[in-house]
């Protein structure tokens, strides 16, 4: 899977498999741990666990991944290839809408206005999406922590968030923002953060807050005048 504009990619690490059925069972293995991530954390890995989740002999999980953080980092590239969608949908709307009105539409109030209606109902929708699926975001969020502790994760945890920011980044900079790489970050900081509040029950997911809390958002990083030469992005799309 290549990612940041095709100069990085996330690999995998262990024993790669030929054979329709070795592959099958490969998956097998991965996707087993995944469930124990949900039900036991990273630290409930281990391979006669896995072995046991995905019924496949012992000799098949030490076979595809003798060492166990091969097996965790395989897991974690094989979760985001399988969850790419939401966020590739989001960048989609996204550029659509700035697309959709002209360069003298971006520039008057009225068009300011409209983006950021649109922009705010699209993030709303993806964070509600995310916090729907609860067993996703607490593998991520694991990941996440793991990565703390595991180098050879957080190579691959650092280089999934990045290419999200820099799909985030060519939108403002086809708005022209002053600084697109900061509002990244405060976007993509405020998204993960309000999909926490929701899972953690602090905020509901229908709670006027998060509707208060993105469009405050958006008004405060949409400049109120965009450059009408504003140039294209590149396109780039996370997991293309």
């Amino acid at each position: 899977m290549t990612l940041d504009n095709g100069k990085s990619e996330l690999v995998y690490h262990g024993r790669k498999a030929q054979r329709a059925d070795s592959r099958q069972r490969r998956k097998a293995i991965l996707e087993a741990t995944l469930r124990l991530i949900v039900k036991e954390g990273i630290r409930g890995i281990r391979h006669r666990a896995v072995a046991r989740e995905a019924t496949v002999p012992l000799a098949a999980t030490t076979y595809y991944f003798k060492d166990l953080n091969d097996l965790i980092s395989d897991a974690f590239t094989y979760f985001v290839e399988q969850n790419i969608d939401q966020t590739r949908s989001l960048q989609e709307e996204s550029f659509a809408a700035a697309r959709q009105l002209t360069p003298e539409q971006l520039a008057a109030p009225a068009g300011r206005r409209q983006l950021i209606q649109q922009l705010t109902r699209f993030v709303l929708s993806h964070i509600r999406a995310q916090a729907s699926n609860r067993d996703h975001r607490v593998i991520e969020l694991a990941f996440k922590n793991e990565a703390l502790r595991n180098e050879q994760l957080t190579r691959a945890v650092r280089m999934a968030y990045q290419a999200t920011e820099n799909m985030i980044v060519e939108f403002f900079e086809l708005l022209r923002l002053a600084d697109p790489v900061a509002a990244a970050q405060i976007v993509h900081g405020t998204i993960l953060n309000l999909e926490f509040q929701v899972l953690s029950g602090a905020v509901s997911v229908d709670s006027p807050l998060l509707e208060r809390t993105v469009s405050m958002l958006m008004k405060g990083l949409i400049p109120a005048t965009v450059d009408a030469a504003s140039p294209e992005p590149s396109g780039q799309t996370f997991g293309s």
